[in-house]
């Protein structure tokens, strides 16, 4: 029987296990709250399966959305978050593969972390069929989550 799991990139570097159990456990909550193939994208900065404080793109705005703005999200969240939250992640249709996107999200939050202060440890895209380390490539993706 063919497993169905199966590693979408890198899987010697990126996050540590237990990072990754959580990361997991967050696209299992996705695929439960968000059944459409096609939804608003969100960033958020928290905790991976915990506390989190989110921002919702419409897709409609998305045109109009630059580096400038981009920084702007990321440093209005990072002002209402508590100081120990120092993961980000982009939350998006699609599959965990690389979107130009992505790098422009880790940009803009890595500048906005500095701006504040705070380190960034962990950087990440979630669909709902896995995940990404944007940082370093590493990625899982699933045909079927078992949660």
């Amino acid at each position: 029987m063919e497993s169905d799991l199966r590693p979408a990139g890198p899987t010697d570097a990126g996050p540590e296990p237990r990072v990754r159990v959580l990361l997991r456990r967050e696209v299992g909550a996705l695929r439960t709250r968000e059944s459409r193939r096609v939804f608003d994208p969100a960033v958020s900065i928290g905790v991976l399966s915990g506390e989190r404080d989110s921002f919702t793109v419409r897709a409609q705005d998305s045109p109009v959305v630059d580096d400038a703005l981009r920084t702007d999200i990321w440093s209005r969240l990072l002002e209402k978050a508590e100081p120990g939250w120092r993961t980000a992640w982009l939350t998006r249709t699609g599959g965990p593969e690389e979107y130009a996107t992505d790098a422009a999200w880790l940009s803009t939050a890595i500048r906005a972390f500095a701006v504040h202060g705070r380190p960034l440890d962990g950087f990440f895209v979630l669909t709902r069929y896995g995940w990404r380390d944007v940082r370093t490539g590493a990625a899982m993706e699933w045909r079927r989550l078992r949660v």
